[in-house]
Order: structure tokens, then sequence, then C-alpha cells
């Protein structure tokens, strides 16, 4: 059910019409059900995108060769030490990112031990979740204590070691990367071969020439369905999977590996509807998302840039979200303890 439609700024535009889950927490509209709604954007995810933000461009010299993500595991020593190579800033941002994290969601553990009916309104959606689970066992204090050591593996061994330093290999994130990318990497160039296109996604049964002349936007910026590249996998989701109405004026990513996948406005930012990130549901990021960040950061703003196409609505380019954004400082594990 639509519960929130925005209109474009330039009038012709059809409104951007989002169902709860595209609305931030805070939101006094949100109505949000884990159990049938898609995953919202864990802030570690959102904290993840400012890291990689702050720190700039990652070059192709940084990207591991070889790596096995499904035989990882954080006891071994690090690859990029192992290969003589420099680690990208942002991944050390992004592992710190999660440690903090991990010792920021000890108090609402804490919290469920002292008061089993304490309140979890500012818990994330899905933590909150597990956390109603635990508390509805036979064994509470043993279901509890389960989470706690699964969220810890999340946060220690799965996002680090088998999600980041699978998309910051050359056969991932560098098929993004143009050739002559080396040791450096110009925010220009990387959206000379990688463009943030602003379209209007129709449905498949819509004629798009009617599309073009009711709204008076150039044909090659009206897309159907079918032609984005998540309709040709099924865990990779489309806009009105999300139940975004259509038509809905979206930002479609178009990359140098030769997809195009729409990022979609989805609890306070925006997720790619890549395969790789959806048939995963552990997983934060993905290489598109990682370039999107590393955009983001070029231009300074939680919004991403329109590349080329139409002047889509502001919601549809907000990447991160600005309460995180407000909140956040990317810091190494040695800055943190100067």
């Amino acid at each position: 059910m639509t519960t929130r439609r925005i209109h474009s700024s330039k009038g012709s535009l059809p409104p951007l019409s989002l169902p709860p889950g595209a609305l931030a927490k805070t939101d006094q509209q949100h109505r949000y059900d884990v159990d049938d709604k898609p995953p919202t954007i864990e802030p570690i995810e959102h904290r993840i995108r400012l890291d990689f933000m702050t720190a700039g461009p990652v070059h192709r010299s940084q990207l591991l060769d070889q790596y096995n993500p499904w035989t990882a595991d954080s006891s071994e020593a690090d690859p990029w030490r192992e290969a003589g190579q420099s680690k990208p800033f942002g991944l050390l941002y992004a592992e710190e990112s999660c440690r903090r994290t991990l010792a920021e969601e000890r108090r609402y553990y804490d919290r469920v031990e002292a008061d089993p009916s304490a309140e979890l309104d500012d818990v994330p959606a899905f933590l909150a979740h597990r956390l109603q689970m635990c508390r509805e066992t036979d064994d509470p204090s043993a279901a509890l204590e389960e989470e706690r050591a699964r969220r810890e593996r999340w946060y220690s061994t799965v996002i680090p070691w088998m999600n980041l330093y699978h998309v910051l290999k050359r056969s991932s994130y560098g098929s993004l990367l143009p050739p002559s990318v080396g040791r450096s990497a110009d925010i220009d160039e990387l959206t000379e071969h990688n463009a943030f296109v602003g379209m209007v996604v129709v449905d498949d049964g819509a004629d798009v020439r009617t599309v073009v002349r009711e709204h008076e936007i150039p044909g090659r910026f009206v897309v159907h369905e079918r032609n984005l590249s998540s309709s040709a996998v099924e865990c990779a989701p489309l806009p009105s999977d999300f139940g975004i109405d259509l038509p809905a004026p979206l930002l479609v990513g178009e990359y140098a590996s030769g997809s195009r996948y729409p990022l979609l406005p989805w609890s306070d930012g925006l997720v790619c509807s890549c395969p790789y990130k959806h048939d995963r549901l552990w997983r934060v990021l993905c290489k598109h998302e990682l370039l999107a960040s590393i955009i983001a950061g070029g231009v300074d703003s939680i919004f991403l840039p329109v590349t080329r196409g139409l002047d889509i609505p502001h919601r549809a380019r907000r990447f991160v979200s600005p309460a995180i954004a407000s909140r956040h400082t990317p810091r190494t594990n040695s800055e943190l303890h100067r």
C-alpha cells in the first residue's frame, strides 16, 4: 500500500509512490513488518557506505586477485598482508565500524536480560525482531546468548571476510573500473564508464510512447521492468517487488560490466537490486553500492548525482541515512586508540 507520494520539482514526471518500507523508521507513517517485507538497510550498511565515501577511490592495485570468501576465516592471516598489498582505507574504516557497532549493540542484550518486557523501539529492525523471538522461546537466556554469538560472527567474520573482501576483488569491483585506472582513480573517469541515470521505470504492459507523450520526457529514459538486469535473475528484486508503484522515477545504474540495475528507495536510503546483494541477506555491500559510495564521496553528498537522464526526486537519490550521516565518524583502529 502506498503511503507517500513524492513529486518531482520539474512537475512533469510521474510521482514516486513509496510503500511503508521505503520510509525512515522515524516517519510517523512507518509501518514495517520484518516477516513480510524485504530487509531494512541496517545501520552498519549506512556506516560502511560513509566509510568508503570518506576514504575516497579504491585503486585497482588495492584489489585482491585470489580470494575465496567461502573458505575465509577471521583467524587466518589478512589477505592483503599475505599478498603484500595496501589495504583500502575505506575497508579499514569499515572493519572498525563493525567492531564499534558490535560493542554499541551490547546494551540491547543487557536491556532484554535485565527486563524481558523492555521496549525495543530504538533497536535496528532485524535485531529487534530476533530479540523478540528470543523472548518467546522456552529458554530466553540461552536463545539470547545464541543470538548474541550469531550477531558477533556477522560483524567479525561474515561482513568483512565473506562480503567486503569478496567485493574488493579485481573480478568484482575491478570490473567497474576503466582499464586505465591503476594507482589513481578519478571520479569523472568512473562516471564516464558507469552512469547513474534518471529514468522512469514502467510496467511491462505500459506503452512507452504514451508515457513519453503524457510526461513530456525523452523515450530513451523510459524503461520497462523486463529490460532491467534484475528481471533476469529470480533473487534480484524489481521495483514492483518492493512495493514501489509504477511508473516510478528512479535512479538506474548502468555499469561498465554491462548490467543495468535500479537503486531502490528503501528504509532511509537506497538498495541496489543486483542478485549478489539479495542472494544472501547477510551481505551489506555489493560492488555497485561500493561504486555509489565512492562517487557520493566524490561529490561530498549523501545524495547520488544524476550523471545522465531525468531530474528525479531527491528521495530517489538519497543513498545514506541523514540521521546516521550526522552521527558517524569513520575511524581506523589506530586512530581510535591514539
